[in-house]
């Protein structure tokens, strides 16, 4: 991929403002390949990982920080209620008159969130999984796709997943099911956006480090429980040996958003450093 391989391109991202950082990432690289960007995000007076929120103030620094990493435009969507995306997508086209890439990188986790042994969850915590983790993307994905159908061009959909759909683990169930969902529709939307000339892949991460700005609690307790500390998981349990970072999951969101991929549609690539 050359440096400027997007330009022109408008590409609209969710999540820019969530842990564990994957949305900021990918949002910067598309900045810096050219694309004009569309940062959504759901946000509040504080940031909450069980409702799947981020903080007002950080989710402006990142605007900022977007709109400084690229020559094209930025739109800043902050929502104040997961839903609506007809209204999202309608705003990018009214800025831009084109969306051209969707990357549904939308999710939650938390205690309130679907976290913890499936017979202990409360019908609350998880519907709110299913809303953040499963709903919002098949509801962004399908409004974008109708978008692209009506420009009638090619187009790229990514969307997130996770590890934890392909390898079942204690306490993680009710979100490895949503994110397995999610994974299915990907699928099955790349079989029916095919003739349009939309491709539609997800990306599968197992380990983002924290960071300052974006803590990775369910990280962090899930290979507590699991090996007595994040550094003896990683150690155990990735063939690599180590966590990943951010922008190393928002790399193969760029690929699958890129002509380089132009073959590659209905797949979930993982980012797990080997691990099964």
């Amino acid at each position: 991929m050359h440096a400027a391989h997007l330009a022109g391109k408008v590409a609209l991202v969710s999540g820019v403002g969530r842990s564990p950082g994957i949305g900021r990432a990918t949002a910067l690289r598309l900045a810096r390949a050219g694309a004009h960007v569309a940062c959504a995000e759901l946000v509040g007076d504080s940031g909450s990982a069980d409702t799947g929120s981020a903080d007002r103030a950080l989710f402006d620094r990142i605007v900022a920080e977007v709109e400084d990493a690229g020559p094209g435009e930025v739109l800043a969507l902050p929502m104040s209620e997961l839903g609506g995306w007809d209204r999202v997508v309608d705003s990018v086209l009214t800025r831009f008159a084109r969306l051209d890439i969707c990357c549904a990188l939308n999710g939650v986790t938390g205690a309130e969130a679907g976290n913890g042994p499936l017979i202990e969850l409360t019908a609350d915590s998880w519907q709110r999984c299913l809303d953040g983790n499963l709903t919002a993307s098949f509801a962004l994905m399908t409004e974008a796709a109708r978008a692209l159908i009506g420009r009638g061009s090619p187009g790229a959909i990514v969307a997130l997943s996770s590890h934890a759909a392909q390898s079942p683990a204690a306490g993680v169930g009710a979100v490895g099911a949503a994110r397995a969902a999610v994974q299915h529709l990907v699928a099955v939307l790349a079989q029916e956006l095919a003739p349009h000339g939309i491709r539609c892949n997800a990306v599968s991460p197992l380990a983002v480090l924290p960071e300052d700005r974006f803590a990775n609690p369910g990280l962090v307790a899930f290979a507590e429980r699991a090996a007595g500390s994040l550094s003896a998981w990683l150690a155990e349990g990735v063939p690599l040996g180590r966590g990943q970072s951010a922008d190393e999951t928002a790399a193969v969101v760029e690929f699958l958003c890129s002509d380089d991929a132009s073959y590659v549609t209905g797949v979930t690539v993982p980012v797990a450093g080997g691990a099964r």
